[in-house]
C-alpha cells in the first residue's frame, strides 16, 4: 500500500509531466495504427485518366418476335402429326391434322419446339396443341431496377454478353420501355445476334446513359469507409476524402478529391463504398 500510494504522490507532483507522457503514448498507439492501416494492402499502378461508361444494368431474356400457339376450341383428336420437336419446317409446311379434317400448316419459317400429344390423344382448349417459333427473328426484354429504368430512354445504346460467349459484346438499341406487374422492363433490339442464341436464354445488357471522357479513373478496390489513401512521389499514403461519379465494374470516375494523375492508391482487400 505504501508503494502504491507513493506512485499517486509522484503522479500528483509531476502531473504535467504525467500527461504528456499519457499523450505520447496515445499518440504512438495511433500513430503506429495508421502506418499498419496505410501500408495494408498493395500500391496500384500510377492513376490515368481515360473513358468511363455510365450504364444501367440488367438481366435480359431472349425473346422470339413471332410464336404460334394452337389451342382447340374444344376436345379434338389428334389425328397425326407431321414434324416432331426441333424440326425446321418452311411457311405453308404441314404440321399436324385434327379428328375433324382440320390441316394446321406453319404460319412462317420456324422450328416445332413443343409437341405435347401424339396421335390418337385428345387434344384440350387448356393446354396447347403445339407451340412453333420462328427462331432467328429476336428481341431481348431486360429487368430493371426503378432507378435505372427512370434513365433508360428509346433509343439509347446497349451491350449484350452471354455467359458462353464472353469473348465478344453484341450491339442492340432501345426500343420501348414500360412496365408490368411491378415489373420495370425495356425491350432491346439486336440485328447480330448469332444463330446459337434461342429464345428464353439470359444475357448480361448494359443500357449506356452517357460516356465520360478524360475521367480521373481510380480502382474500386482502392475505396475505404469513402477514403482513398493516396501515394504522391516519395510521401507516405494518406487518407484523401473522395467525391466520385460514374461506378463502373472495375474503376470510378473521381470528381472531386486531392488526387492527380500519377498518384498510387492502396487496394484493400475489403472494400467499403
Amino acid at each position: 500500500m505504501d508503494h502504491l500510494r507513493a506512485i499517486g504522490e509522484w503522479i500528483v507532483r509531476r502531473k504535467y509531466l504525467s500527461s504528456f507522457i499519457a499523450v505520447l503514448i496515445i499518440g504512438g498507439i495511433v500513430g503506429t495504427q495508421m502506418l499498419r492501416h496505410a501500408f495494408a494492402g498493395r500500391l496500384s499502378e500510377p492513376i490515368q485518366r481515360g473513358t468511363i461508361v455510365d450504364a444501367v444494368y440488367g438481366i435480359g431474356t431472349v425473346t422470339a418476335t413471332r410464336r404460334m400457339s394452337y389451342n382447340p376450341l374444344v376436345g379434338n383428336n389428334v389425328r397425326q402429326n407431321f414434324v416432331r420437336e426441333g424440326d425446321q419446317v418452311k411457311k405453308g409446311g404441314l404440321l399436324a391434322q385434327t379428328d375433324d379434317g382440320n390441316m394446321l400448316r406453319a404460319p412462317f419459317d420456324g422450328i416445332m419446339n413443343y409437341l405435347p400429344y401424339r396421335p390418337g390423344e385428345n387434344a384440350y382448349a387448356t393446354t396447347p396443341m403445339f407451340i412453333f417459333t420462328d427462331m432467328t427473328n429476336r428481341y431481348i426484354v431486360v429487368s430493371m431496377e426503378q432507378q435505372g429504368a427512370l434513365r433508360v430512354m428509346v433509343g439509347q445504346d446497349a451491350k449484350l454478353s452471354f455467359d458462353s460467349l464472353r469473348q465478344k459484346t453484341y450491339d442492340g438499341k432501345v426500343a420501348a420501355v414500360y412496365s408490368y406487374s411491378n415489373n420495370f422492363l425495356a425491350r432491346i433490339d439486336s440485328v447480330d445476334l448469332p444463330a446459337p442464341v434461342l429464345p428464353d436464354m439470359t444475357c448480361d445488357v448494359a443500357i449506356v446513359i452517357g460516356v465520360h471522357k478524360n475521367a480521373l479513373l481510380i480502382p474500386v478496390v482502392a475505396f475505404d469507409n469513402g477514403k482513398v489513401w493516396v501515394k504522391r512521389g516519395k510521401s507516405l499514403p494518406h487518407p484523401v476524402p473522395v467525391k466520385l461519379g460514374v461506378i463502373d465494374g472495375t474503376s470510378a470516375e473521381v470528381l472531386d478529391g486531392d488526387i492527380q494523375a500519377g498518384d498510387q492508391v492502396m487496394i484493400r482487400d475489403k472494400v467499403s463504398l
